[in-house]
């Protein structure tokens, strides 16, 4: 199992996990649905599929720089095909639970992530990999949490002579201004991997953001994200999406934008790169916390 954790790098799945943790609480503190048989479907696929994606990248990086992973070539393409067909599976059965809408818009995530590693233009390898990682985990893992919960009066869509799309005001913002905390974290997690990794992704033919910015305006940049991040906290209080307890989530700028400039010092895969998943954890597990408390209260 330590092979198969590590082929997977099954520690960097808490961008997935925190943000559908974050969506639930969100759904169940403004006592909105929530659909258990549905939710469990979604969630094993999700983390299944997040399984593969990785795989894949370890697997062709491997032909590239010989990974060790203690796994054989053909082991890990059987890992692979594995895991991408139980992600299907669970797709599917969600789909028969649900309908075309979902089908559609996990075939573009399907789609999505594995062109975000594989492939000659694989997105990974180019220098907007953080804006599509941050919207697909930002956006998409709520949008079909709020959809397949929520249904019609989350979002209606009728084709017949025009394609029409009704779409909850109220609901529509919600999901817009709850998708910024999560969609930018993951983007700083993926700036700050590719950060790390400049000279290795280089001989490996990945050219992704910063190696056109520089690993200098890679941390400004970094410092911006975060910044924005609190903005979409704030918003969401104005707003009434979050409660007003969530504020407190704003002392942690502190920790965080220290923790930016210790990773600015070394931008070191083993030194640095633990700063921004801290960042991340520290964040989502204030915000899970607020949520969880305000719904006990």
């Amino acid at each position: 199992m330590k092979k198969f954790f590590k082929y997977t790098e099954i520690q960097t799945k808490i961008t997935s996990l925190m943000t559908f943790t974050l969506v639930i609480l969100l759904l169940k503190y403004l006592d909105l649905p929530i659909k258990p048989l549905e939710t469990s479907i979604f969630f094993a696929g999700m983390f299944v599929f997040d399984l593969t994606t990785t795989a894949i990248n370890n697997y062709i990086d491997s032909k590239s720089i010989n990974h060790e992973f203690g796994l054989t070539r053909t082991q890990m393409k059987l890992i692979l095909f594995s895991l991408l067909a139980i992600s299907i599976a669970l797709g599917l059965w969600l789909v028969a639970l649900t309908d075309w809408i979902v089908l559609l818009v996990g075939m573009f995530c399907f789609f999505v992530g594995i062109v975000y590693t594989f492939g000659p233009i694989a997105i990974s390898r180019q220098p907007y990999g953080e804006i599509v990682s941050g919207v697909l985990y930002g956006y998409f893992i709520p949008f079909l949490l709020f959809y397949i919960n929520l249904g019609n009066s989350f979002m209606s869509v009728t084709l017949s002579t025009t394609l029409t799309i009704d779409v909850n005001v109220e609901y529509g913002l919600m999901f817009l201004v709850f998708g910024i905390v999560p969609t930018l974290l993951t983007a700083a997690i993926m700036l700050g991997n590719n950060t790390c990794d400049l000279d290795r992704d280089i001989k490996v033919n990945r050219f992704t953001l910063v190696y056109y910015i520089g690993q200098k305006n890679a941390v400004y940049l970094m410092y911006t994200l975060y910044s924005l991040v609190y903005v979409g906290i704030i918003l969401g209080v104005i707003l009434g999406i979050y409660p007003i307890y969530m504020l407190a989530v704003l002392v942690s700028a502190i920790v965080v934008l220290k923790h930016v400039y210790a990773f600015g010092l070394h931008c070191d895969k083993q030194k640095s790169f633990h700063y921004v998943i801290k960042n991340f954890i520290m964040i989502m597990i204030l915000m899970i916390a607020v949520l969880a408390v305000s719904i006990l209260i």
